[in-house]
């Protein structure tokens, strides 16, 4: 599969990308799990099946440490990493002999041509790749041609908007001519600093872990020599024109109106009653600030009714809701009695009336809504829209997964 070097190739053979882990058991690297593995995204991908730890995974870019870490926290699953840097899968064979991970195999090539591996998987993450290939429906599309029917493919894309100030400053050094060597970094680090917005702590450099703290994350953000970016309808265009169904977003939480806007105003009104494409669009707009695009795609022959969430029909009564979320203890002050609040992941608490806190606290990951329903004891008129109402504002939250069969 090895081809003679592009730029792209170039950059990641002379610029490792991401900062190479050196120890994946080290505690700096459990914050940064990766938001696609399926053991917290099972979910989202097979709500319809039971959860299963001995599958294909292919990491498509691995770059110098995804699928080592893939490797490292799903020992049962078989998984195998293409790049294109001879440099970065050597960092990678390093934690594969460093953490012994049989498990992994690891090969030297072009995303577009990964049927040459005469494999097919299950599951196929491809992060921050796509969008740095000359053409990304046909990279989608070859991936498209080893996933397996009822597989899923988890993609990350620059987000258009959330980036603007990146690419204003990709344009300023492209008209001053830097480019990737040691000096132009040193210049490029030199003149973050003198940015406006610097000079009131703000800058780029505000964010202690992101990539401008070091070399090859300065080149990888501001100096590459492809990035192109997408909003909500380019990654649905994009999907589509690789002949592939989208399926969600692995995170509802910025993606509707419930938590963001005031469910009061009439904004929120006039949001809420869009298509849920609109939503995404016009709540990527409200935003401003989505620097990137998580969701998942599959085969268009895989039924929708394996993985769609619809609680606009009764059907959801049947739903068995999940927690990613727990109960604020102690409760804030000042909430009517009977109400709980709830967070995930130190984002902000949300506050449940008695009804929905009732529903809350039957949530086991066994009943479904209906059996929520009856064992809550409501006291309203019309517990099914009650009920209706609270999983679908959690599940849009991004507080529950949703499962679309019953344990035995």
């Amino acid at each position: 599969m090895t081809q003679p070097k592009n730029p792209v190739q170039a950059q990641y053979e002379k610029w490792v990308y991401p900062r190479p882990v050196m120890d994946l058991t080290a505690d700096e690297y459990d914050a940064r799990r990766d938001l696609a593995d399926p053991q917290g995204n099972w979910h989202t991908y097979w709500p319809s099946e039971p959860f299963r730890d001995d599958i294909d995974i292919l990491i498509a870019g691995c770059g110098a440490n995804a699928a080592a870490r893939y490797a490292f926290h799903n020992r049962r699953s078989r998984v195998t990493g293409i790049d294109l840097s001879a440099a970065s899968l050597a960092h990678e064979r390093y934690l594969k002999d460093k953490h012994n991970l049989t498990n992994l195999t690891l090969h030297q090539g072009r995303l577009e041509e990964v049927a040459s591996l005469r494999q097919t998987f299950d599951f196929i993450e491809t992060s921050g790749v796509l969008h740095h290939l000359p053409d990304p429906v046909a990279g989608l599309r070859a991936l498209g041609t080893v996933l397996r029917p009822n597989g899923t493919i988890a993609i990350m894309l620059y987000g258009r908007y959330g980036r603007s100030r990146i690419y204003q400053l990709q344009e300023l050094f492209r008209i001053l001519g830097v480019g990737q060597e040691t000096d132009d970094v040193a210049f490029v680090k030199q003149a973050l600093k003198e940015l406006p917005e610097s000079q009131n702590g703000s800058g780029p450099f505000a964010n202690k872990r992101n990539d401008l703290h070091y070399d090859a994350g300065v080149v990888d953000t501001l100096l590459h020599p492809l990035d192109r970016s997408y909003t909500v309808p380019d990654c649905l265009e994009l999907t589509g024109d690789a002949g592939l169904s989208f399926m969600a977003w692995l995170d509802n939480s910025r993606r509707y109106p419930e938590g963001q806007i005031d469910p009061d105003s009439e904004l929120f009104r006039r949001i809420a009653a869009l298509p849920d494409d609109q939503i995404w669009k016009a709540m990527e707009l409200h935003s401003g600030t989505l620097g990137q695009h998580n969701f998942c795609v599959c085969l268009p022959t895989r039924p929708s009714a394996s993985y769609q969430i619809d609680f606009t029909s009764d059907r959801f009564l049947d739903y068995v809701p999940v927690r990613r979320s727990k109960e604020a203890v102690p409760a804030p002050t000042g909430i009517p009695p009977g109400s709980i609040a709830v967070h995930r992941d130190g984002r902000s608490a949300y506050v449940l009336m008695p009804n929905a806190a009732a529903l809350y606290r039957r949530i086991d990951g066994i009943r479904s809504i209906r059996a929520c329903i009856a064992d809550a004891g409501l006291q309203a008129a019309d517990p099914v829209g009650v009920a209706r109402s609270a999983f679908l504002y959690l599940w849009r939250l991004g507080y529950i997964f949703v499962r679309l069969w019953r344990a035995a």
